[in-house]
C-alpha cells in the first residue's frame, strides 16, 4: 500500500493507480537476440533470461532466426531436420511470435503434431519460488525449489499428501531471485527441474506453446503483470474478512449452531460469519441433494436469526461430486461419481438445488472441499479434454462454476474458498484454505509454510484451519493462543471449534480457561478493528501483491530471505512473526528499512538484522514499516452489534512517515461510502511531514507516529493543537466526517 521514492517530489508528479501512488516510469524495452538454438532476453543492460533451447515433442530445432523484429512483435523460425518419428506431419519449420506489453513477454507457437514441449533456461544460479503448495520435497518448509524436480498436477494422494493433508494449491507459474517470473498458461500437467546442472527446465504435456515470462524487482510487481494476464483476483465481501467459525460436525443440528453464537455472544466474542460442514444434507454422503436436512429444517428461520439477530452470514460446505447417488443428470463415470462441470445439464441441476435448497434461505458463501481426491483422468467430458487437462482444470472449473452460482444469487456479497487450487481461479476464487492441518506444532509450522508458498504463486487470500484439523478435539491451551494469534494476521480467519468428524473433546473457548478465552476475545476484536485495512488491502491486490508477502516476494534480491518461511509483511505494512513452540521467544529477520514495534511505538530498530524478541502469551511479535499508512477503526460490527448498540463508525488513520523525500500511499476503499477509493497520502520534506486525504465517511482521528513533540501543527491551513503523547510518540488530530484533510507537521 505504499510507494516509495529516494528523491523529493511533490504531489503533483504522482500518478494514482488502484491501491498505491507511483511515478509513470517507462519500463526499458527487450531485447531478444538469438543465441545457439535459444535466444537472450535483456531488458535495457541487464539480462532477464538465456533460453538455450525449445523442444516440441522432445525434438530441437537444427537452426533458429528471426524473421522480424518490430518494437511489439518479435518472430523466431525455427528449422527441425528430424521428425519425431510418431507423426508423419512433425513440421519443418515453425514460426514462434513474441509479443511485448510493458514488462512481460509473450511466447506463443503450436502445431497439430505437437503433445510435448520443453524451454530450457540457463541456470544464474538463481532461486525458485512457486508452482506447489504442499512441502516438497520431504516436508521441507524452505520455499526455495532449487535443486528439485516438481510436478504440477492437482493430486492429492500417496504418502507425501497424507503428511500434508490436501495442501492442494498448485500453478504453472515460478518467481526467481533474478527478477523474473514464469507462466506456462496450460491445464496439462508439468514437471519442472529446477536449477538442475546448470538448467532449470520447463515441461508441459501439451501441443501448445502459451508461456509467458514477467519481470520486475519484487513479487508485487510481478504480480501486477501476472494478474493482467488472469485477471484480477475475486474481490471479497466485507464480513469474509472478519472472524469466521465452524465445526466439522454440527451433530446438534441447528440448535448446536445458534447455542454456539450465542456462547460466543454471552462472552463478547465478535464474529462475522459462520459456515456448517458436512453432513448436514439428505442423500449420497449426506450431501447429494443439497438441502438441508431434518436436524437443520426451517433454514430460512434460523439462517435469518443469524443475520438479522446476530449481525453474521452463513456458509456451507459443498463438493463437485454426490458420491452413491445416481439422481443427477452429467456425472462422470467413476465411484465418486463427480459432476461434469461442461455438461449443461449438469450445471443446470447444480445451480437448481443449490439456488431452491440454500442461496433462497440466506446462504452466502461455500467451503469447497474434495476436488483434489482420486479425480477419474479418463472419463470423457460432455466439452472433450485432453487427459493430461483433466485434474487442473476441473480444480479451475470448480471455482468458476461455484462463483457463478453464489453471483447470481448474490452479486459480489459472497465467498467461496477452497483447499484444492490452480491458475487463473483467482479471479473465481476468494481464498486458499491450507489444507486439512494436523492440530500440533507440527501442523501450525507446516501450514505457515504452505501459506508462504500460495503468496508466490499469486494466491492473494489464505487461511489456515485455525487450531488444526486432524487429531483429538482438544488441543494445548498454549498451542491454540499462539494459531489464534497468527491466524489475526492471515488472509482468511477461519476457527474451527472442534475435533475431526466431531472426535474427541470439544475446544470451543468456553470450555479453556479465563486466560484463553481473553486471548480469543482480543484476537477476534483485532481483527474487527482492523477490518478498514483489510477490507482495503484485500480487494486491491491486483496492484499491491498478495496479503500475505513472503521476504523474498518483498525483496527478491535479499539473500538471507530465501529459505524463510516462519516471518512474512502482511498488508504491504506489517512484519508478521509467529511463534510455532511453547518458548515465549524467537529470533526475527527485520529486512532494510526502519521498523517500529506494534504493540510499543518508541521501539524503532534499523535493518537489515536479526534480532532475539521475548514476548507474553497474549501477543506474537509484530512490527509496522516506517514509511506507511494503515487505518482501523468500527466499520462493521458483526456480532457485536448485540453487546455494542451505541458505538458510532469510526476510524484512525495510523501514519508512520519516512525519511526526508519518502512518500507513501494508502487507497483507502471506503466501504460505508460504496466502497469508493479515498487517497491517503504522505510525504516528508526536510522536518515537515505532510498528510493529504480526501473526505471520509466517518469521523476520523489522524494518529502520526512523531519521536519529539512537534513545533507546529496545522489542519487545512489553520493552526491546531492536537494531541500529543511522548509516552506513545503519537500526535492525535481529530478530523470530521466528510472532511477533506491537509495535516502538515514540523517537527
Amino acid at each position: 500500500m505504499k510507494f516509495h521514492q529516494r528523491c523529493r517530489l511533490s504531489f503533483l508528479a504522482l500518478v494514482l493507480l488502484f491501491g498505491m501512488l507511483a511515478p509513470v516510469v517507462a519500463s526499458p524495452s527487450f531485447d531478444i537476440n538469438p543465441k545457439g538454438l535459444g535466444l537472450e532476453i535483456l531488458q535495457g543492460d541487464k539480462q532477464v533470461v538465456e533460453i538455450e533451447s525449445f523442444a516440441f515433442n522432445f525434438i530441437e530445432p537444427d537452426t533458429l532466426f528471426l524473421t522480424s523484429n518490430g518494437p511489439d512483435t518479435t518472430t523466431v523460425t525455427l528449422h527441425f531436420g528430424q521428425k519425431d518419428g510418431h507423426h508423419m506431419d512433425f513440421p519443418e519449420t515453425l514460426v514462434m511470435s513474441i509479443i511485448q506489453n510493458g514488462n512481460t513477454l509473450h511466447f506463443q507457437a503450436g502445431h497439430d503434431a505437437f503433445n510435448h514441449i520443453t524451454i530450457r533456461l540457463k541456470d544464474r544460479d538463481e532461486h525458485y519460488f512457486g508452482l506447489i503448495e504442499k512441502l516438497y520435497p520431504h516436508n521441507a518448509k524452505s520455499p526455495d525449489l532449487r535443486g528439485n524436480v516438481v510436478d504440477v498436477e492437482v493430486y492429492a494422494h500417496g504418502e507425501l499428501d497424507y503428511a500434508e493433508n490436501y495442501a492442494s494449491a498448485y500453478s504453472a507459474f515460478f518467481m526467481s531471485s533474478a527478477g523474473y517470473a514464469s507462466f506456462f498458461d496450460t491445464f496439462a500437467k508439468g514437471r519442472y527441474h529446477l536449477g538442475i546442472n546448470g538448467v532449470t527446465e520447463i515441461y508441459h504435456q501439451t501441443g501448445k506453446l502459451d508461456w509467458y515470462l514477467f519481470t520486475g524487482e519484487n513479487g508485487q510487481k510481478i504480480h501486477q503483470s501476472y494478474y493482467q494476464v488472469i485477471g484480477a483476483p475475486k474481490s471479497v465481501p466485507i464480513w469474509a474478512c472478519g472472524p469466521v467459525f465452524w465445526r466439522d460436525d454440527n451433530g446438534g443440528g441447528k440448535d448446536e449452531i445458534l447455542d454456539d453464537i450465542q456462547h460466543f455472544t454471552d462472552l463478547k466474542i465478535p464474529l462475522t460469519a459462520c459456515f456448517v460442514d458436512r453432513p448436514y444434507s439428505d442423500g449420497g454422503h449426506e450431501w447429494s441433494h443439497m438441502n438441508f436436512n431434518s436436524k437443520f429444517a426451517n433454514p430460512e428461520q434460523w439462517i435469518k436469526t443469524i443475520q438479522d439477530q446476530y449481525g453474521m452470514e452463513f456458509m456451507t460446505w459443498v463438493g463437485p461430486m454426490t458420491f452413491s447417488d445416481m439422481d443427477f443428470p452429467g456425472l462422470l463415470p467413476n465411484y465418486r461419481t463427480y459432476i461434469d462441470l461442461t455438461n449443461p445439464d449438469a450445471l443446470a441441476e447444480f445451480e437448481s438445488r443449490m439456488s431452491r435448497n440454500q442461496y433462497a434461505v440466506g446462504v452466502k458463501g461455500h467451503k469447497m472441499d474434495r476436488a483434489d481426491e482420486n479425480f477419474p483422468m479418463t472419463a470423457k467430458w460432455y466439452s472433450p479434454v485432453n487427459e493430461s487437462e483433466t485434474r487442473n482444470m476441473y480444480v479451475y472449473l470448480y471455482a468458476k462454476v461455484m462463483d457463478q452460482l453464489l453471483s447470481h444469487a448474490h452479486g459480489k456479497d459472497q465467498f467461496n474458498f477452497a483447499r484444492a487450487a490452480f491458475h487463473r481461479s483467482q479471479p473465481y476464487l476468494s481464498a486458499v484454505w491450507g489444507g486439512d492441518v494436523r492440530n500440533n506444532w507440527q501442523g501450525m509450522s507446516g501450514n505457515m509454510a504452505n501459506a508462504i508458498r500460495c503468496g508466490f504463486m499469486g494466491f492473494p487470500v489464505w487461511g489456515s484451519d485455525t487450531g488444526g484439523y486432524l487429531g483429538e478435539g482438544r488441543i494445548d491451551e498454549t498451542l491454540y493462543a499462539r494459531w489464534m494469534e497468527w491466524s489475526a494476521w492471515a488472509g482468511m480467519l477461519d476457527i474451527k471449534i472442534d475435533g475431526a468428524g466431531g472426535s474427541g473433546e470439544d475446544r470451543p473457548p468456553w470450555k479453556y480457561s479465563k486466560t484463553l478465552q481473553h486471548i480469543f476475545r482480543t484476537v477476534c476484536e483485532q481483527r474487527m478493528e482492523m477490518l478498514p485495512t483489510l477490507y482495503t488491502c484485500t480487494n486491491s491486490t491486483a496492484s499491491n501483491g498478495v496479503l500475505m508477502q513472503p521476504l523474498a516476494y518483498h525483496n527478491l534480491s535479499d539473500t538471507k530471505t530465501y529459505d524463510m518461511w516462519d516471518e512474512y509483511i502482511f498488508a504491504n505494512t506489517f512484519l508478521v512473526a509467529p511463534i510455532f513452540s511453547t518458548d515465549n521467544s524467537r529470533d526475527i529477520y527485520l529486512p532494510e528499512g526502519i521498523w517500529i514495534d506494534y504493540y510499543d511505538h518508541t521501539q524503532q530498530i534499523e535493518g537489515p538484522v536479526t534480532i532475539s524478541r521475548d514476548v507474553p502469551l497474549d501477543r506474537i511479535p509484530v512490527f509496522v514499516r516506517a514509511n506507511s499508512i494503515y487505518v482501523t477503526g468500527n466499520i462493521h460490527q458483526g456480532s457485536s452489534k448485540v453487546w455494542d448498540k451505541k458505538s458510532e463508525p469510526a476510524v484512525t488513520v495510523h501514519v508512520f512517515p519516512g525519511a526526508d523525500g519518502e512518500t507513501a500511499a494508502f487507497n483507502y476503499m471506503d466501504y460505508l461510502d460504496q466502497d469508493q477509493i479515498k487517497p491517503i497520502q504522505l510525504a516528508v520534506e526536510g522536518s515537515k511531514t505532510t498528510l493529504k486525504a480526501e473526505p471520509l465517511s466517518t469521523p476520523a482521528t489522524l494518529a502520526l507516529h512523531c519521536d519529539t513533540a512537534p513545533k507546529s501543527v496545522t489542519l487545512n491551513g489553520k493552526s491546531v493543537k492536537g494531541n500529543y503523547s511522548k509516552k506513545t510518540q503519537k500526535l492525535r488530530v481529530k478530523l470530521e466526517k466528510a472532511t477533506p484533510a491537509v495535516l502538515e507537521v514540523v517537527r
